[in-house]
């Protein structure tokens, strides 16, 4: 019987669903879904949701059910603590019945979150922020720089992260990279990460993004709208539905959509690759590479 998890993460457009389908058919599995966007309820084009929506939270995909998709409104805010809570809830679920839980998806914060537990960072302090915005950019950029280079370093251009930033090192008194640093394993896992050349990745986004508006995106954004869902909230906020809206609004034309959506698309997949090159006790994988599992009790 296995006692771990799989994970397979991934830029957008990699093929990490395929492969988890796949694994999941070959070793008797269920996914449990690691994706920021496709919790949203009604966005489905968007977010390249599969197969059909069979009960609440839970989609099935070529026979194999996938859990944690179609769970909040779109104006809901959802963390990494709530996905944290769900996912554990659903692997704790498919064990039971005797099947591997696939964790899928390309959120490498609610990864991390799940597999090695959440960050304790300090809440906000108004006071004390208050004090930090009262005082010039360069001020605060040369504190930070000398309390936490690192950190000073990541948020240059983003005064209010450079703010958070000092925040948490005046209120912990540790930099970020000791703050946040890996803890001890939540599971037993192995994480598999598929990469792909960045050349047929890009022209994959492309060619998605191509065919996400070519299949009705627009409409189904203005579906939403109609429901009475802010052009702000959460889900209206993210790739692809945010450049639909400033298309709605006048501020791009249609050609201006496409290629905003795919680049922005691109950027956010090359983020993402970046973070997973970061993150510990990863096996990187051809996408073609076929994942042979042996049931074992412990992973070191």
């Amino acid at each position: 019987m296995y006692t771990y998890i799989i994970v397979i993460s991934g830029p957008t457009a990699s093929g990490k669903t395929q492969k988890a389908v796949k694994l999941c058919k070959e070793y008797n599995g269920e996914i449990i879904s690691c994706d920021s966007r496709q919790i949203y309820k009604y966005l489905d084009i968007g977010t390249n949701k599969k197969g059909i929506l069979i009960d609440n939270g839970i989609r099935l995909i070529n026979g194999i059910k996938q859990y944690l998709v179609d769970i909040i409104e779109p104006h809901e805010y959802y963390d990494a603590m709530q996905y944290v809570n769900n996912a554990d809830k659903c692997i704790a679920h498919v064990l039971k019945h005797g099947k591997i839980p696939i964790v899928t998806g390309g959120c490498g914060l609610y990864i991390k979150a799940l597999l090695y537990g959440l960050d304790h960072a300090p809440t906000k302090n108004i006071y004390l922020r208050n004090q930090l915005y009262s005082r010039s950019y360069d001020e605060l950029y040369t504190e930070l720089k000398s309390l936490d280079p690192e950190a000073a370093s990541r948020t240059k251009k983003n005064p209010q992260r450079i703010v958070r930033a000092l925040e948490i090192n005046l209120l912990t008194k540790k930099n970020t990279k000791e703050l946040f640093k890996i803890k001890n394993r939540r599971y037993n896992f192995i994480h598999y990460h598929i990469v792909t050349n960045k050349d047929t990745l890009y022209d994959r986004i492309n060619t998605r993004c191509k065919n996400m508006l070519d299949s009705g995106m627009i409409n189904e954004t203005k579906k939403v709208l109609n429901m009475g869902f802010k052009k702000d909230s959460a889900a209206m906020s993210s790739l692809g539905y945010k450049h639909i809206v400033q298309y709605l609004d006048n501020k791009l034309s249609k050609n201006d959509l496409l290629r905003e959506f795919s680049k922005d698309t691109r950027h956010y997949a090359k983020r993402q690759i970046t973070w997973f090159k970061k993150q510990p006790d990863i096996e990187f994988i051809f996408e073609n590479t076929n994942i042979k599992l042996h049931e074992r009790n412990q992973f070191n």
